[in-house]
């Protein structure tokens, strides 16, 4: 097995704590190890650390990398000391490698100073707090028993003025408390992210309160479930949207649901590399050997206790009885610190398990009542051979064209019709627009900004709050009709090129970076010349890309090398193609810039076929050889779905394109032959639905397009 992708550290710069909460797991369970800690991570650790830091993203190939200060009690090292050592970790590793720094503080000595400091140094600020007073303070107190809630409240009000560094507020559930109070208490403070953990325990120490009532969480749990998806929606509860997005079969963020990979470790006050650092629950056990005097990182990612780790987050790693649990691909066995028991270490079911069980359920049976009954999955009514080949399949194309559009077109209606009802000036925009002839109107409906723009519109009818790749939220923005209104008559012109589109470019916040209009100005040639290339090799799929793929923008990516090219695309703006132009101190040669736009459009294609056809179900992550990080099964497919027509269009140009691209052509070819032949062999111990599996056969037959021609 390859090193773990070591992409996170929790570094402990307090080993010391000013409260006593008394389900610490540092404090209060099996690893007392924090007794010979120092009580602050030395100033030579600090920079061993930065120096080990620096070594491993250039070792690992790594462009953005998150260190957590953590304790217990990181404020206890002193505000500016924790800049101080922000500004070494971030000094050391370059301007290359972009690195999150954030801490984890009780608050009681968060003051406005603190804030000051680390808004100016860009560290995120994440609050512990468990709810208002009579919650927070069943647990939460110092070591004399006194109350802490008014200082972290106070705290608390503090960080809503920092907006840009306020990360979010993790609270531990106590079940004995009421959840419709609880959420009210927080949405009056609206934090942009809220975590509820559930009490570390395990089959050695159940959870407290269980024993006298069996279905204490369950109750709890569903409860505080209803009391969200009823009226507290815009609440960003990370485990909430996680158990919604695991019984879609997405990735859960979260390593609650699901299954996943390591990809954090914990350095100690002693400069010692651990572990998860929950994972004290169970034991002093977290070690991974050595310092960071006198061990690099890359060596603690290959170590075996790591390696242990790693499977248990996966299916292979479960318990029999987890393997045969019918949900077992949503919750993917529960947090690994809640299986252990002191007879079979962690191969047991969480100590959780009924009430994950009871929770997915009540999930599932909510999400289905919200859409209006069990969505059974659309039976396979199309030729999935012809779908997949532009020549062949224009029907069925169109067809999920057309369903997709109407979608589109109904989300469109409804967000201006809203809009057209508030007390706002925007109102008489929306109404303009409703009165669109219906050719101009759907046009509109189409175009990838509009429908991240309606989403959010929705979004805000009904409470919801959608936010972006970065996590910030996504607000309403009622000047964007203007800019509607002044496309009307832009819009048969596809596809639409580096538009100044801010719909476009708002998914994505700050992980994105633009090109500007001087570039783009240059640039739009250069994709006419592209697309050009393709109308020539195959007029079906240009037309296929016009009429899936309406706009083009352009990226950049500062962190990468001059030389390499980057592209994208999400469905969070379907028909978007994200591509770089740059190449060193020009623009790119146009047959690469050709393979980037139909590389997206294919993305495009199969996430038009997903939306009525699912190809995969949730399970492992995979090892894609296009990729150094582990993929979901449908990364993996959709990588396969794109390089399958590369292969085609590489062997036109080495056919008939200029004698400068054959060496290109042959490279690219060489690799694509390899990368799919592991794929497909990877893909084959996949779980795929029938129309995963039917196209899937349809892929691995298919040959270069001189064979289908004949």
């Amino acid at each position: 097995m390859e090193p773990a992708r070591i992409t996170s550290f929790l570094v402990k710069v307090a080993s010391r704590c000013n409260l006593d909460c008394d389900y610490c797991y540092v404090y209060h369970h099996a690893d007392q190890a924090w007794r010979t800690m120092p009580q602050l991570l030395s100033a030579a650790d600090q920079r061993a650390f930065a120096d080990r830091l620096a070594e491993y993203v250039a070792q690992a190939g790594i462009t953005k990398t998150a260190v957590i200060f953590h304790g217990g009690e990181p404020l206890l090292a002193g505000a500016e000391a924790l800049c101080e050592f922000a500004r070494l970790i971030r000094e050391t590793v370059g301007t290359g490698v972009s690195v999150d720094v954030g801490l984890q503080t009780n608050g009681l000595l968060l003051d406005e100073a603190a804030l000051v400091l680390f808004e100016a140094e860009n560290i995120g600020v994440s609050l512990s707090l468990d709810g208002p007073r009579a919650v927070n303070d069943l647990h939460r107190t110092s070591k004399r028993g006194r109350s802490s809630f008014t200082k972290v409240e106070a705290a608390l009000e503090r960080l809503k003025q920092h907006p840009k560094i306020f990360a979010g507020v993790i609270a531990v559930v106590d079940a004995s408390s009421d959840p419709e109070e609880l959420l009210a208490f927080f949405a009056q403070h609206a934090p942009p992210r809220l975590d509820f953990l559930l009490p570390d325990a395990h089959h050695q120490r159940l959870p407290p309160g269980r024993e006298l009532d069996p279905e204490l969480y369950i109750r709890w749990q569903t409860q505080a479930f209803d009391a969200w998806f009823d009226r507290y929606p815009a609440l960003a509860i990370r485990t909430f949207e996680g158990i919604l997005d695991a019984v879609l079969g997405l990735p859960s963020g979260t390593d609650a649901f699901g299954f996943g990979d390591v990809s954090l470790i914990s350095v100690e006050t002693d400069g010692s590399y651990h572990d998860l650092d929950v994972l004290k629950v169970v034991g002093d056990g977290t070690q991974l050997g050595g310092t960071v005097r006198d061990t690099a990182i890359i060596t603690v990612a290959a170590s075996d206790a790591l390696q242990q780790h790693r499977r248990l987050l996966s299916k292979a790693g479960l318990c029999d009885e987890c393997q045969a649990c019918p949900i077992v691909e949503t919750c993917g066995g529960g947090a690994v610190p809640h299986r252990w028991s002191s007879a079979d270490g962690f191969a047991n079911p969480t100590v959780y398990c009924a009430e994950m069980k009871a929770l997915v359920a009540h999930a599932r049976s909510r999400l289905e009542e919200h859409l209006g009954g069990t969505a059974a999955p659309a039976a396979l009514d199309i030729d999935v051979g012809k779908f997949e080949f532009a020549e062949a399949g224009e029907a069925e194309f169109e067809a999920l064209r057309a369903a997709a559009c109407a979608t589109h077109r109904a989300t469109f209606t409804d967000a201006l019709q809203y809009v057209g009802n508030l007390p706002n000036p925007a109102a008489g925009r929306a109404k303009r627009v409703l009165d669109w002839p219906t050719p101009e109107f759907d046009a509109m409906s189409w175009q990838p900004g509009s429908i991240a723009w309606s989403e959010v519109v929705l979004a805000t009818r009904d409470g919801r709050t959608v936010r972006d790749v970065t996590g910030q939220p996504l607000a309403l923005d009622l000047d964007y009709l203007a800019d509607i209104e002044a496309r009307r008559h832009t819009t048969g012109e596809l596809p639409i090129v580096g538009a100044d589109d801010r719909w476009l470019r708002a998914p994505f916040g700050s992980a994105i970076e633009f090109e500007d209009e001087d570039l783009a100005r240059m640039a739009r040639p250069l994709v006419a010349e592209a697309f050009e290339l393709l109308r020539s090799w195959r007029p079906a799929v240009a037309s296929e890309m016009q009429a899936a793929s309406p706009a083009v923008q352009f990226v950049r990516d500062p962190t990468a090398h001059p030389d390499k090219i980057v592209s994208f695309s999400d469905d969070a703006v379907p028909g978007a193609l994200f591509v770089s132009v740059r190449q060193g101190a020009g623009l790119i040669d146009a047959y690469d810039l050709a393979d980037s736009l139909l590389h997206e459009h294919r993305h495009q294609k199969l996430y038009l076929f997903e939306r009525r056809f699912p190809t995969t179900h949730q399970g492992d992550l995979v090892v894609s050889p296009w990729r150094e990080d582990p993929r979901p099964v449908s990364g993996l497919f959709h990588a396969i779905f794109v390089f399958v027509e590369l292969r085609r269009f590489w062997e036109h140009v080495l056919a008939t394109g200029p004698t400068r691209m054959h060496s290109r052509a042959r490279n690219q070819l060489r690799d694509t032959e390899e990368n799919l032949a592991s794929a497909f062999e990877t893909l084959s111990g996949c779980s795929l639905t029938e129309a995963g599996s039917a196209l899937a056969a349809v892929l691995r037959e298919r040959g270069p397009l001189d064979t289908l021609a004949a």
